[in-house]
């Protein structure tokens, strides 16, 4: 019971790095060597934009209304399904990749 706990334990307190790059965790019968478990790249990214009911794709719609004053455009904010997942034409690094990438000389 104490040994599957603390390696339950262990799995939830896991560092950002160790995630990346894998580090050496044994868990009973379990060895795990330095492999990359995720990719550090980000090939997809959340669009921002919607889709109306006819299928038209903007970040916002707006709709003509006729009053008493004239005509007036409300913005529409009903029937809008968002746009989903987008591919990335190049992969991007992931924002918590936690490795220096260039490193310059400080010198005074």
């Amino acid at each position: 019971m104490g040994q599957s706990f603390s390696c339950a334990a262990r799995k939830i307190t896991r560092s950002v790095s160790s995630i990346f790059m894998g580090q050496v965790e044994e868990c009973g019968n379990i060895d795990k060597m330095g492999q990359m478990e995720v990719t550090p790249f980000v090939f997809k990214r959340t669009g921002s934009m919607y889709f109306d009911e006819d299928g038209d794709l903007a970040h916002e719609f707006y709709e003509e209304v006729v009053d008493e004053s004239g005509r007036t455009m409300r913005r529409k904010l009903k029937n809008l399904k968002p746009q989903g997942d987008v591919a990335l034409t190049i992969p991007r690094l992931n924002v918590d990749f936690p490795v220096v990438m260039c490193e310059f000389p400080y010198s005074r």
